[in-house]
């Protein structure tokens, strides 16, 4: 089994195991009595984590479900719905009523 084998098959379970940290971390930020030293370390749990899955996944070969619709979209056109640009160079997509 190779690496991309590895990332291929658990990319999924890590970033869910990520979004479950990452909850935890927010709701332990509000609470009255949170231990510091616990919210320190899911918090740098984090930050090595994140860039790690964004390597993890620019390394796989299968796509994830989470696709970029320009990128899976290309060359093709929704008829419901339409973009424009904004200022900012940001997508707005309205989608069309007949």
């Amino acid at each position: 089994m190779t690496k991309v084998d590895i990332y291929n098959e658990d990319y999924t379970k890590l970033n869910h195991a990520y979004i479950q940290i990452f909850e935890s971390y927010k709701k332990l930020l509000d609470a009255d009595d949170a231990d510091q030293d616990i919210v320190n370390i899911l918090g740098q749990i984090l930050m090595v984590l994140n860039p790690t899955l964004d390597k993890i996944k620019s390394e796989m070969t299968v796509k994830t479900r989470f696709k970029d619709s320009s990128a899976s979209n290309a060359g093709a056109k929704s008829t419901n719905v339409e973009t424009e640009t904004n200022s900012k160079g940001g997508k707005i997509f309205h989608p069309k009523f007949n």
